[in-house]
C-alpha cells in the first residue's frame, strides 16, 4: 500500500481535490466570476428598459448596451475557462483511480477473482469509476454553482422588492427535497440498471467467448433465449430509469411557473402604480427564471455526490483486499542453481481440506521433472504453489535455497516461464502472442521459437503469417495451435525453469513426438518441470513424481516406475494399447 493510500480510502473526494487544489480553485473562480456576470445581464437589461422607457438620449442606453456586450465577452471567456479546468480534474481523476483500480487487480490472486463475475469487474472498472467521477466533477461543480448563483442574485431580487422576494420564492425551498427524492429513486434504478448491465455483459461475453461449444451442442436457440432474458431485465431496469427522469424536469418546472404567476399577479399593480419601474420587472421576472437551477443545483448536486460515494464504496472493496500473495520480498534471482521443495502441504482459502500432503523433490539446474497422476491428485496445486499463486509455509519451496517469500515476485516470474493447461491468447498479432513478456525482441527470434513447436509453416501458409491477428482469446486457431503458440512463447524467454502443465494434451501423438524430440534439445540447458497424463512427455525426465490424493505415490525414472508403481503402470499399460491401437 503506498503512503496516499490511506487517504484515499478514508476521504477520498478530499484526497482528489487536495491533489488537484489548483485546477479546483482556478475552475471554482472561474465559475464564479461567469455567475457573476450572468447575474449583471439581466439587471443592466433592465435599466436599458428604464432608459427606453423615459426617452434618454440614445447613447446613454448605447452605454449600457455597451456594457453588456463587454460583459458577454468575459462571460464566454470564463465560461470556457471553468470548463476546460474542471473537465481536466475529474477526467484526470478517473483516469487516476482506474488506473489503481487496474492494477490492485493485476496484483490479486485467485481469492479475489473465483467468486466474481467478469461482467461485475468490468462494469466496476468502468460504471462505478465514473459515477465517482461524476460526483467529484459535475456533482462538486453544480453544487458550487447553485451556491454561488443563490448568493448573488437573492441581493438583487431583495433589492428590487423584499415582498416580491419571498412570496414567489415561497415553494423554491422545497424544490431541493422534491429533487433529492426523486434522486433517491433515480439512483436506485442506476444500480438496478448497473447490476442488470453486469449480467448482460457477462453473458454476452460467455456466450461469444463459447461460441464453438454452443455451436458443437446446437444450443444457439437456448442461448440465445437466456441472452434475451438478461437483455430483456436491463431494458426494464432503463425504463424505470427512464420513468424518474422524465419527472425530474416537471417537478422542477412547476416552482418556476408558479413563481411567474405569483410575480403577475403581486407585480402588476406595483409597475401600474409607479411604485416599481418596468425595467425592475423585467429584472425580477428574470431572477425568478434563474433561480430554480440553484434550487435544483443542490439536489443534483447532493444526489450525483451521494452516487459517488456509494460507487466509491465497491471501488475500496477492491482497493482494500489483501493479494493473496504480499510481494515482500527483497532478494533478485537472475538464474536458477536449484529448486527445492520441503515437505509442502496446502490447503486452499476458506477451505478445511488438505490438497497436497508433504511434498519434497529437488532439482537442481538442467534436471528435467516429471509429474503425473490421475485428476485431481494435485498436479496444477502443485505447479500454482511454485509460481507462488497462493501462499506457502517458509521454508517449503526454496530457489537456490533461498525461501521463495525472501524473492519479489517480479525477479520470481521472470524466472519462470509456464506453459498453462488452459492456454489463452490476447486479440493481437501472432508475433505479439509469441513474444508475450519481452521488452525487445525481433522477428527471426519469433519464427525460431515457432520452429521448435511446429508452428512456423502453419502461420507461414496465412495470408499475413505472423502479422495476423489470433482473434479473442485465439479463437481463430485450433486447440492444438493455441497450445503450441503458448508453448513457443515460454521457450523464447530463455527462461531458467520451464514448466509445461499438461501443454501437449490438445495436440496429435505424431506432432507430440517431434515437438518432444525439439524439447529435449532445448531444454537440455535449463531446468524444466513437465505435468502430463501422457507418459510420452515425461519418459526422458531425471526424476518422476507420481501422485495420488495430494501425495507422493512413488518417485523414481520411467523404467522403476513401471516396475514400483501401480498408478504408473496403469497409465503406461493403457496408453501402449492405445499406441496399438
Amino acid at each position: 500500500m503506498t503512503e496516499e493510500q490511506p487517504e484515499l480510502l478514508a476521504r477520498p473526494f478530499w484526497f482528489y481535490v487536495k491533489k488537484h487544489k489548483l485546477w479546483v480553485a482556478s475552475g471554482l473562480i472561474c465559475l464564479f466570476l461567469t455567475n457573476l456576470m450572468e447575474t449583471l445581464i439581466p439587471w443592466l437589461v433592465g435599466k436599458t428598459l428604464d432608459k427606453i422607457s423615459t426617452n434618454v438620449p440614445l447613447h446613454e442606453v448605447g452605454g449600457i448596451i455597451g456594457r453588456i456586450f463587454i460583459i458577454i465577452l468575459f462571460l464566454s471567456a470564463f465560461r470556457f475557462l471553468w470548463r476546460v479546468l474542471w473537465a481536466q480534474f475529474h477526467h484526470t481523476v478517473a483516469q487516476d483511480l482506474r488506473n489503481r483500480v487496474f492494477d490492485r487487480m493485476a496484483q490479486l490472486g485467485p481469492t479475489f477473482f473465483r467468486p466474481r463475475k467478469i461482467g461485475q469487474l468490468i462494469s466496476l472498472i468502468s460504471n462505478d469509476v465514473n459515477s465517482f467521477r461524476m460526483g467529484i466533477g459535475p456533482g462538486f461543480l453544480v453544487l458550487f454553482d447553485g451556491i454561488f448563483l443563490m448568493c448573488l442574485i437573492l441581493p438583487f431580487m431583495i433589492a428590487i422588492s423584499p415582498a416580491w422576494t419571498w412570496k414567489t420564492l415561497i415553494l423554491m425551498p422545497f424544490v431541493p427535497f422534491t429533487v433529492n427524492t426523486i434522486l433517491k429513486y433515480l439512483h436506485r434504478g442506476f444500480h438496478a440498471r448497473q447490476e442488470r448491465f453486469a449480467d448482460l455483459s457477462g453473458s454476452a461475453q460467455e456466450i461469444v467467448s463459447g461460441i464453438r461449444v454452443i455451436k458443437s451442442f446446437a444450443q444457439e436457440h437456448s442461448q440465445t433465449q437466456q441472452f434475451n432474458v438478461h437483455s430483456t431485465g436491463f431494458r426494464r431496469a432503463c425504463d424505470q430509469v427512464a420513468w424518474w427522469d422524465a419527472l425530474f424536469g416537471p417537478s422542477l418546472e412547476l416552482p418556476v411557473a408558479l413563481g411567474s404567476v405569483l410575480l403577475l399577479l403581486l407585480g402588476t399593480p406595483d409597475v401600474i402604480a409607479g411604485r416599481v419601474t418596468l425595467g425592475q420587472f423585467f429584472t425580477f421576472y428574470q431572477y425568478i427564471q434563474r433561480m430554480i437551477w440553484p434550487m435544483s443545483a443542490i439536489g443534483v448536486g447532493l444526489g450525483n455526490v451521494q452516487e459517488g460515494r456509494a460507487a466509491f464504496v465497491r471501488i475500496r472493496e477492491v482497493l482494500e483486499f489483501a493479494p493473496d500473495v504480499p510481494d515482500t520480498g527483497k532478494v533478485e534471482v537472475s538464474e536458477l542453481r536449484s529448486l527445492e521443495v520441503r515437505d509442502l502441504s496446502f490447503t486452499y482459502p476458506g477451505t478445511q481440506q488438505k490438497v497436497l500432503h508433504g511434498i519434497s523433490f529437488r532439482l537442481e539446474h538442467g534436471q528435467c521433472l516429471g509429474i503425473v497422476g490421475m485428476t485431481g491428485a494435485g498436479k496444477s496445486t502443485l505447479i500454482d504453489l511454485l509460481i507462488r499463486q497462493y501462499p506457502v509455509p517458509p521454508g517449503t519451496i526454496l530457489i537456490n535455497d533461498i525461501s521463495v517469500e525472501q524473492i519479489s515476485l517480479r525477479s520470481l516470474r521472470q524466472l519462470i516461464g509456464i506453459v498453462p493447461q488452459e492456454a489463452f491468447l490476447f486479440s493481437r498479432k501472432v508475433s505479439e502472442n509469441l513474444a508475450l513478456g519481452l521488452d525487445q525482441w525481433d522477428l527471426d527470434d519469433v519464427r525460431v521459437a515457432a520452429g521448435h513447436v511446429r508452428l512456423d509453416q502453419e502461420i507461414e501458409s496465412w495470408p499475413e503469417n505472423y502479422e495476423a491477428l489470433v482473434g479473442e482469446r485465439g479463437v481463430n486457431l485450433s486447440g492444438g495451435q493455441k497450445q503450441r503458440m503458448t508453448l513457443a512463447r515460454a521457450l523464447i524467454r530463455n527462461a531458467g525453469l520451464v514448466i509445461l502443465d499438461d501443454a501437449l494434451s490438445a495436440v496429435d501423438t505424431k506432432t507430440e513426438g517431434r515437438i518432444l524430440e525439439h524439447l529435449q534439445n532445448q531444454l537440455r540447458h535449463t531446468t524444466s518441470i513437465i505435468v502430463s497424463h501422457r507418459l510420452a512427455s515425461v519418459k526422458q525426465a531425471d526424476l518422476i513424481l507420481v501422485l495420488k490424493d495430494g501425495r507422493v505415490e512413488s518417485r523414481g525414472r520411467h523404467d522403476e516406475l513401471v516396475q514400483a508403481s501401480a498408478i504408473y503402470k496403469a497409465l503406461n499399460d493403457m496408453q501402449m494399447e492405445a499406441q496399438q491401437a
